[in-house]
């Protein structure tokens, strides 16, 4: 296919490159996923520090409440859900990036009430990696399949095999981008993981885990 035609109709075309990787099939998993990494941070860099921030504040309201009270009951929870809403809600900014940073905060809060072993003392981080992972589900996973033909031909079930193969390294770069921008209170540094540390790793699924 010509690089003038369209490549992906529903794809950003921050992410055409890896997805064109993916379709030929001529690069390995770990050089694939480097390259949706690559576009990842760039995209999450573009949205900014707004959504850090709230799901901080989230993050401080959630760690406030369970140092003030040992077991948290339903109406502790129930206040904590308001409280996210009303953090999003007096912000200003892009109410698509509220509303994922939202996601994350109430997701990690659900887990909590449903026994789900939350560290709590690292709410933020884990709220950061859930909204990273968000962005990658739908500016890119989510959206590969949102075409009838695929770049060069390939069909949808091969194209699945390769995304599937690449998720361990995508998993270890999201930690790694979630690690850098709670650490550093922002995302305007954020480093992709070192190729030697994601070789010893990816295969060993219980690293991998949460």
């Amino acid at each position: 296919m010509p690089d003038g035609d369209i490549v992906h109709d529903r794809l950003r075309r921050l992410y055409h490159e890896p997805y064109k990787w993916l379709c030929q099939g001529k690069a390995t998993s770990d050089e694939c996923a480097r390259a949706v990494l690559g576009k990842l941070k760039k995209d999450i860099q573009n949205k900014g520090n707004l959504p850090i921030v709230l799901i901080q504040s989230m993050a401080d309201s959630l760690i406030q409440s369970v140092s003030t009270i040992n077991e948290l009951g339903a109406k502790e929870y129930a206040a904590l859900s308001m409280e996210f809403d009303r953090l999003v809600q007096q912000s200003d900014g892009r109410p698509d990036l509220k509303e994922l940073a939202l996601r994350a905060g109430k997701s990690i809060l659900c887990d909590l009430r449903y026994g789900q072993g939350i560290d709590v003392g690292n709410a933020s981080g884990l709220m950061v990696k859930r909204y990273i992972n968000e962005v990658y589900e739908s500016e890119f996973k989510e959206r590969i399949p949102l075409t009838s033909k695929h770049y060069a031909g390939v069909d949808h079930a091969t194209l699945s095999e390769r995304i599937k193969e690449i998720e361990p390294h995508i998993r270890i770069g999201i930690s790694k981008f979630a690690e850098d921008a709670t650490n550093k209170h922002g995302v305007a540094r954020l480093s992709l993981p070192k190729r030697s540390s994601q070789k010893a790793i990816d295969r060993d699924e219980d690293l991998l885990a949460g």
